[in-house]
């Protein structure tokens, strides 16, 4: 299991780092991107964010406070809260998720080809049976 959570890791490592070459002409990061992904659909507040992601609410809001001064995101009022602002994509984020969202099938559709499709159905499985443990393990 120890090498398998090495080898996780160590993927992980490497699709940021592709993931921010991928990113980086359309004025975003993996990092970004991510948040991005989220809030490209829907606005949400930064609490939220985070907790879809797996992160914490402070990183996020770092990202997401750059992607405002960038002009990729902006605040706006909550309904629901008055003090938690929702995140939602400017037009000029959306556009380059969009474009950068379409370089990423071309490059899903070369690692595809390389990789068996009951392979790629098997690791789904087995990364979702880890997530579960990770859920009801001790720390």
């Amino acid at each position: 299991m120890s090498h398998l959570v090495w080898d996780i890791l160590q993927t992980a490592n490497r699709l940021i780092d592709v993931g921010n070459r991928l990113s980086a002409p359309f004025g975003l990061t993996a990092a970004r991107w991510q948040v991005m992904g989220v809030i490209v659909l829907e606005p949400a507040t930064v609490a939220d964010i985070a907790r879809r992601l797996s992160q914490t609410r402070q990183g996020v809001q770092r990202l997401a406070d750059v992607m405002v001064r960038d002009e990729l995101a902006t605040y706006g009022p909550n309904p629901r809260h008055a003090r938690a602002k929702l995140l939602a994509a400017t037009a000029r984020g959306a556009a380059s998720y969009r474009k950068l969202m379409m370089e990423q099938a071309k490059w899903m559709e070369s690692l595809s080809a390389q990789i068996q499709i009951h392979d790629i159905a098997a690791a789904r499985s087995l990364l979702a049976a880890l997530n579960s443990a990770l859920g009801n393990s001790f720390p």
